[in-house]
């Protein structure tokens, strides 16, 4: 018998030292997206792990909400937020509808959350099987 992984060509592994600088020698980029809110465009850029997990602290769903919007729109093309935290109060006057489900949906694709699965995981009861 033959060995098979003997046979085999070895591979190229890169060294821990090597893995560290490549995955913390510099920030990836955020991944972005180009949309239309009320007539006027903005860009939306992908959340940090840091606040995806400084959002799960917030109890109050109006403030989390708001939150989203002020720290993840920019002017596009800048590093400027378009929001402010004392814009707050103005962004919960803005009717609720398409404009918002727009701006909803592509931060949720820029968290790469699938929301149908997560409510059909939090649904499922693990003693029934």
């Amino acid at each position: 018998m033959s060995n098979a992984a003997a046979d085999e060509a070895p591979v190229d592994r890169l060294t821990r030292d090597e893995i560290r600088a490549a995955l913390l020698g510099n920030i990836p980029k955020p991944e972005t997206r180009m949309i239309t809110l009320f007539g006027v465009e903005i860009e939306l850029r992908q959340p940090t792990l840091a606040s995806i997990m400084d959002a799960r602290e917030v109890d109050d769903p109006k403030t989390r909400a708001t939150d989203m919007f002020i720290k993840y729109a920019y002017v596009p093309g800048t590093d400027d937020h378009v929001f402010e935290d004392t814009d707050r109060e103005m962004i919960l006057r803005w009717p609720f509808g398409r404009e918002l489900l727009a701006l909803q949906e592509a931060i949720t694709e820029l968290t790469g959350l699938d929301i149908d699965a997560a409510k059909e995981d939090l649904s499922h009861n693990p003693l029934e099987e």
